[in-house]
C-alpha cells in the first residue's frame, strides 16, 4: 500500500459498542465505476484502535467519488463534519465520518493515479475496541504532533507532523539518533541494524509542517552487523 496508509482521522475514543452493532446492518462501501478492490488481510492496530483497510480502484474523477462517498454517508445517518473541520494530513484529498451509533470512524483517501483512475484507499476504525496504544520502540522529533502509531503483522509504525523544522533537520536528527542506536544506513534514509530496519518517509504537507513516518520491520540475522557496530 502507499504512504496514505495508517494516517487515519481517530476522532473519538469511546467503548462498550458491541450491543449495539447487533441492532443494525454493517456499512458496505460503494465506490462509482469500480475497476478492482484489495483488502488488506486482517488489520492495523492505530494508536490502539483496530482499523481495517482496503484500496478500491475507480475510472470515476475523484471530486465525483469524493461527493458520492459522503452522499453514502449521509443517507447512513453518520456525523461528517464541515470540510473546514475536515483534518488534511496529506496532499491527497481526505475525508471522514463518524457512526455514532456503532462507533465506528470512517476515512476515505483519495489518489489520483498517471492513467486518469482514482485509487480510494478506505478505512474502517472501530473505535469501540480501542484499547491501550503499544509504545512501537522508534524516536520522535521534540515538539511532534498527531503522533499516530500502528501495527501489522511483522511491522510497526510512527506518523506524526513537526512544525517549524526543515526536511533536512529532522532527517539530520534521525541519522544520528539511529547511529547511536547502532544501526548502519544502507540506503539514503535506511537504517538496519542486526536484526531490524527502519524507513523513513519525509515530505511537506499542505499547512507547511514537515510530515515524518518511520516503517520498523524485523530482518533475517546479518552476519555482516551486529548491534552497536
Amino acid at each position: 500500500m502507499t504512504r496514505g496508509i495508517g494516517r487515519w482521522a481517530l476522532l473519538l475514543a469511546l467503548a462498550g459498542a458491541s450491543p449495539v452493532w447487533a441492532q443494525r446492518a454493517n456499512f458496505t462501501w460503494d465506490i462509482p465505476k469500480t475497476v478492482s478492490v484489495v483488502d488488506v488481510p486482517g488489520q492495523v492496530d492505530a494508536n490502539g484502535v483496530p482499523v481495517k483497510l482496503r484500496a478500491v480502484r475507480s475510472k470515476e474523477k475523484a471530486q465525483i467519488i469524493l461527493q458520492s462517498v459522503v452522499d453514502r454517508w449521509l443517507s447512513w445517518g453518520f456525523v461528517v463534519p464541515e470540510a473546514y473541520k475536515q483534518p488534511q494530513l496529506l496532499r491527497e484529498p481526505m475525508v471522514t465520518a463518524v457512526d455514532t451509533r456503532n462507533f465506528i470512524s470512517y476515512t476515505a483517501i483519495l489518489q489520483v493515479n498517471p492513467d486518469s483512475t482514482t485509487t480510494v484507499f478506505l478505512g474502517e476504525a472501530n473505535l469501540g475496541a480501542a484499547k491501550a496504544p503499544q509504545p512501537a520502540g522508534l524516536p520522535v522529533f521534540p515538539g511532534s504532533s498527531r503522533v499516530l502509531t500502528a501495527e501489522t503483522e511483522g511491522s510497526r509504525t510512527v506518523s506524526y507532523s513537526v512544525k517549524g523544522k526543515t526536511v533536512a533537520e529532522v532527517e539530520g536528527f534521525y541519522r544520528e539518533a539511529f547511529t547511536k542506536a547502532g544501526f548502519k544506513e544502507i540506503q539514503p534514509r535506511v537504517f538496519k541494524s542486526a536484526t531490524e530496519e527502519v524507513s523513513l518517509n519525509l515530505s511537506v504537507t499542505k499547512e507547511g509542517p514537515v510530515a515524518v513516518r518511520l516503517v520498523r520491520r524485523a530482518t533475517a540475522p546479518d552476519d555482516g552487523l551486529t548491534p552497536g557496530e
